[in-house]
């Protein structure tokens, strides 16, 4: 058998801490013996329940800057690195990180959970509460006080639905796993129609259980509606997140799981005040459609039409005669006007043509005295006219010895350009036309 020297068993026992201790450990306890030297941090974590304890120490040089006296007597929660001093053979903790364990750390940790459950979706899917439910399951502790007010507050609401009383835990390390179960034992039965999940208030580590992540889910894919009364107003757990309908106590998850009888039955008085007036107005509104139906039908009698067509008739035979009689009038005036007028203006037409008729002889003399004048004026223009022309006459200017050059076609060209692109000339003179070859 080997014997160990105090050295070699520390050196060892260090060894295998180290290699046992790989990574960080988180470790929870109370801040005891706190004292400094040469700028480092000595102090002992105690567990308050068995009153074990553990050496810690921050390091001078260390990248943390953690001041231990803040938290003297305190619990908390921190992060370390397992170390043995074989010096000593004293085994230790190099602190890392260190906070307050408190409600300040539970929540940290429930805010950093429902941020995880967020980013997932799992609280975006919410199911519509039934009206009238039948058949109401409750998940809670038997005997307590929530259920109690569920049970009373549900008889006098609605004592038509029948309650499932589901008992299970809900606070301990056990609570998630048992409120887990009878969930799920509610939805293999399938009776109920919506499910309470209720208890009643405490502190944040009571409620501790509703904040399980396995249970949340559960409670999320439920497919019965769920409703949650968990606790009193400022109590918020994931499982309210996770619920269709999360409300502030027990009373008030009952309240939103069922209707209210009295209300109901005010609600069908009302109802049956509405369909009887509206039954009344409607045979009310028959019987008057009825009365002007009847108005209709007298008025549409025969012997009724007739007298009322002969009496119409008549006065407007009357009326009509009245309106021809003074139209004709009216005519007759018109007529008499208008010829005593047309007479008026066939005299005065008279006199005119009898002006125009003298004025007509003295036109006449002026104008056939006038065009006498203007023609012999023309003539003599005419007759000059005419000599100009004949002075400009082709022939007048040929017989001065000039010709007139044409193609063969007897067009004649006006310049160089045509000469040279036609090979065939005629040549005009005044007494014959004289034909040449153009030649290369």
């Amino acid at each position: 058998m080997k014997i160990y020297s105090v050295s070699e068993l520390n050196a060892e026992a260090r060894e295998a801490m180290l290699l046992a201790f790989e990574y960080p450990v988180t470790v929870k306890g109370e801040v005891s013996d706190f004292r400094t030297s040469k700028g480092h941090q000595y102090f002992k974590l105690r567990d308050s329940a068995t009153f074990h304890t553990v050496s810690c120490v921050v390091w001078k040089n260390s990248l943390t800057t953690i001041d231990i006296s803040k938290y003297l007597h305190m619990e908390v929660v921190l992060s370390a690195k397992v170390d043995f001093y074989a010096g000593f053979g004293q085994f230790q903790l190099n602190i890392l990180e260190i906070s307050e364990f408190g409600d300040g750390y539970i929540k940290k940790q429930i805010e950093l959970l429902k941020m995880k459950l967020s980013n997932e979706g799992i609280f975006d899917h919410q199911k519509e509460l039934p009206r009238f439910p039948k058949i109401i399951g409750v998940l809670t502790a038997p005997d307590s006080h929530a259920l109690k007010d569920v049970c009373s507050k549900l008889n006098e609401r609605y004592p038509l639905s029948h309650l499932y009383i589901y008992p299970s835990s809900v606070q301990g390390v056990d609570a998630p796993r048992t409120l887990i179960r009878q969930l799920k034992r509610i939805n293999k039965d399938n009776h109920a129609d919506v499910i309470l999940i209720v208890r009643g208030g405490g502190s944040l580590q009571d409620l501790m259980a509703f904040n399980d992540e396995a249970l949340v889910r559960e409670i999320a894919k439920s497919k019965i509606p769920t409703i949650t009364g968990i606790g009193h107003k400022p109590d918020v757990t994931l499982a309210d997140y996770a619920s269709d309908s999360n409300q502030e106590t027990p009373t008030a998850a009952a309240i939103k799981a069922a209707p209210d009888s009295q209300t109901l039955k005010q609600d069908l008085i009302y109802l049956e005040s509405s369909i009887n007036k509206e039954m009344r107005d409607a045979v009310n509104l028959i019987d008057n459609k009825l009365k002007n139906i009847n108005i209709i039908i007298k008025s549409k009698n025969p012997i009724n039409m007739i007298k009322s067509l002969r009496n119409s008739f008549s006065e407007n035979q009357f009326s009509l005669n009245k309106s021809i009689n003074n139209k004709i009038k009216v005519y007759e005036n018109t007529l008499k006007y208008e010829a005593v007028k047309k007479r008026r203006l066939i005299t005065i037409l008279l006199c005119k043509i009898n002006n125009l008729e003298r004025n007509n002889k003295n036109i006449k003399q002026i104008i056939t005295k006038s065009v006498g004048l203007y023609l012999n004026k023309l003539v003599e223009i005419l007759k000059l006219r005419i000599q100009q022309v004949k002075q400009m006459s082709p022939n007048k200017i040929l017989k001065k010895g000039y010709a007139i050059i044409r193609d063969d076609n007897e067009k004649i060209l006006k310049d160089i350009e045509s000469v040279s692109t036609n090979k065939q000339l005629l040549i005009q003179m005044v007494d014959g036309y004289i034909k040449v070859t153009r030649k290369k």
